[in-house]
């Protein structure tokens, strides 16, 4: 029996006494492993107690890490403002004046540039009157690095074109496009379209009376030219979408918020 309660029993592995309870184990370790320190290991414990922050001084750490946070957030809501303010404003019409300069005004490109020739007419007998129109335009605004176009549009104002003039010293004086600007272009194309009819009907009489379908493709275009509106919203807002989508541009400088 005696032997049975000896294998039983825990032992302290530092002075290995015995204990039946392992409560009163534990109990003596604390006790066994303080008298068996060193004086070194004494005095790290002792020191490390000592940095161990009361409540009442974990409150004021907490609180002193809030005013720095508040601070700090008051920082950077100062720091963006400053950098909206450095950021500059810029209206578009200023902008255009300064650094877009046509190689043509718009009438004059409108009166004088503005090209309808007869494979427009003939794209016409093909096509719509809104393919053919687009086609003119894209024929006229081409992209050229010789020629500085007097009609713009940007991606960030959806629909709205910019058409330039020059005052008496020849400095470019944009403007934004109004209705009347645009049907002045249309009826241009309108009526040029008709002299080029014309001149297409007398150099093709013979195709028109020996060919059916070319005579009524031409007859067709005619309908569709003759047909052309200048007050329906929906046809005339179709044109300038068109015409947007082909000459838009993206202005996104980066030091600057622009202003339509």
């Amino acid at each position: 029996m005696n032997s049975f309660d000896n294998q039983n029993k825990l032992s302290c592995i530092i002075c290995n006494k015995k204990y039946t309870k392992k409560s009163s184990l534990d109990k003596h370790k604390i006790l066994c492993e303080f008298k068996t320190k060193t004086k070194r290991e004494i005095k790290i414990d002792n020191e490390e107690q000592d940095d161990i922050p009361t409540y009442s001084q974990l409150v004021k750490i907490v609180q002193e890490s809030t005013l720095k946070m508040i601070k700090m957030e008051d920082k950077i809501i100062e720091l963006e403002k400053w950098v909206q303010k450095k950021k500059k404003k810029l209206n578009v019409i200023s902008w255009l004046n300064d650094n877009i300069n046509p190689t043509i005004g718009f009438l004059e490109w409108v009166n004088v540039q503005l090209n309808v020739k007869e494979h427009h007419f003939e794209n016409l007998m093909e096509n719509t009157l809104f393919s053919t129109v687009q086609k003119i335009f894209e024929d006229n605004l081409s992209s050229n690095d010789d020629i500085v176009n007097p009609i713009c549009c940007f991606t960030q104002k959806m629909g709205i074109f910019y058409i330039c003039e020059f005052n008496e010293d020849a400095k470019p004086l944009w403007k934004q496009l109004v209705l009347n600007d645009m049907v002045l272009i249309l009826k241009t194309i309108q009526n040029r379209l008709l002299k080029v009819l014309t001149k297409w009907k007398l150099d093709n009489q013979y195709k028109i009376e020996d060919n059916d379908k070319i005579s009524e493709l031409f007859n067709k275009a005619i309908i569709k030219l003759m047909n052309m509106s200048f007050n329906q919203d929906a046809s005339l807002g179709r044109i300038k979408n068109n015409l947007f989508n082909y000459l838009k541009i993206d202005f996104k400088p980066i030091e600057f918020d622009l202003e339509f």
